[in-house]
């Protein structure tokens, strides 16, 4: 995920020069378009009208239920701890060979057209298991665009699988119930569809650093498991899940045995973070025996306010693989991303990705070595507003490589793409 020491080291007065440029640039982009704005009245209080022993203001609303606050209607959510929220997003990737379709990618797959990716809507009451009593709430959560197209999972809404099919399609991304349970400091237990523990990215553009997304997250791991999941915090520093599901992208149709889905959680302190999960379980159909197994490990540390480093490493074996280029051999994969975030000022982040991911036996789909750099801005332009800064324009830049040809239809070793995304989150 985001690159290490080695980027973060480089504060020679030329890529300071170069970062001034970055952050003036958004900053031009901000006030061109606040100049274009009328502004809302911001949610958050003056601190200087409060008496020195009033609580510090709350985290504002997110747009929807700020609305529905100033409706008279969410107090009664508030009350059943109820949230109401989504977000929007579009984009235009542009591939420098002119090809229409961008190959080895997930999600951003056409190029020289503008897509609807996802407009996502969750409804959630959420639950707190450290207040030692039973409780239950649960979550919600659709998307409509072209991203559903690839996340269906097995038996439920798969049925689009052609080119005559719309392109944007819909898909309920999770819906589980979530039980808390007064057992020790308190168990959570989830019981559903879900997002998968693995990985550093995920389906949600708004927790991602960039629009395009790794290798790592399209083909080394699953995007989203059906089945129950426990999440019990032993201390502020450790936290374990451990759960059985349906498998990978698997609902409602599924031919083999459950799998395994576990985490351990570790935060030393309040800048480093560990997550070590692990997917295992027969995932071939009628193959009951030759279990699939991704050991993921993500890392985050919090360098200064404005700088933050990540890693995210992969290995995956699967006895026996059908989908391997040998069909039958037993197959690995496996590769490492890191990743940069670099805040600029407030109207701008500069991300930066590393990425190497080998699938040379093919079992993932790609039948090689692949190598990626990414470049991109996260801008808000309207930083200076409570509702409108909820929304990001994103550009990036990416280079890949394949060690054989797998680009433009197989002829070409890399890959040359240029993309802008923005998301509305309310």
């Amino acid at each position: 995920m985001k690159s290490s020491g080695q980027w973060a080291s480089k504060s020679t007065s030329k890529s300071k020069l170069n970062a001034t440029w970055m952050c003036m640039a958004s900053l031009v982009i901000a006030t061109m378009a606040r100049a274009q704005t009328v502004q809302t009245l911001p949610v958050t209080v003056d601190s200087t009208s409060q008496p020195a022993s009033a609580p510090a203001p709350t985290t504002p609303r997110r747009p929807l239920m700020d609305m529905l606050d100033r409706a008279g209607l969410a107090k009664g959510l508030d009350d059943l701890n109820i949230n109401i929220y989504g977000f929007v997003e579009s984009s235009a990737t542009f591939n420098a060979q002119g090809t229409r379709t961008n190959e080895a990618r997930v999600f951003d797959t056409e190029s020289q057209e503008v897509d609807f990716n996802q407009a996502d809507l969750t409804f959630e009451r959420t639950v707190d298991p450290s207040k030692g009593k039973f409780d239950v709430g649960g979550r919600m959560e659709w998307i409509w665009g072209s991203d559903a197209a690839f996340i269906h999972s097995n038996g439920l809404f798969d049925w689009y699988n052609g080119p005559e099919n719309p392109d944007e399609q819909w898909d309920p991304v999770q819906a589980y119930v979530d039980f808390a349970i007064p057992i020790g400091s308190g168990l959570d237990l989830k019981v559903g569809k879900f997002d998968t523990l693995l990985g550093y990215e995920t389906i949600n553009p708004t927790n991602n650093p960039f629009y395009s997304h790794s290798y790592l997250f399209g083909f080394a791991i699953p995007f989203t498991h059906t089945g129950v999941l426990g999440t019990y915090v032993l201390n502020p520093q450790w936290t374990i899940s451990a759960g059985a599901t349906r498998g990978w992208e698997q609902a409602f149709r599924d031919n083999n045995t459950p799998d395994f889905l576990g985490s351990i959680v570790w935060t030393p302190n309040d800048k480093w973070k560990f997550a070590l999960s692990n997917t295992t379980g027969a995932e071939q159909s009628k193959d009951s025996r030759d279990y699939r197994s991704v050991l993921d490990l993500v890392a985050n540390y919090a360098a200064t306010e404005t700088l933050t480093l990540g890693f995210n490493g992969d290995y995956g074996f699967e006895p026996n693989s059908a989908t391997a280029r040998v069909p039958g051999i037993d197959a690995q994969w496996y590769g490492a991303a890191t990743y940069l975030s670099q805040k600029l000022c407030d109207a701008a982040t500069l991300n930066v990705r590393g990425e190497w991911f080998d699938d040379t036996d093919g079992s993932r789909g790609l039948g090689t070595n692949v190598y990626e750099v990414t470049l991109g801005l996260t801008i808000t332009p309207f930083y200076k507003n409570a509702t409108l800064s909820n929304f990001k324009l994103r550009p990036e830049v990416r280079w890949d490589y394949a060690q054989h040809p797998l680009f433009d239809s197989a002829t070409r070793h890399d890959q040359f793409t240029a993309a802008i995304e923005g998301y509305f989150a309310f």
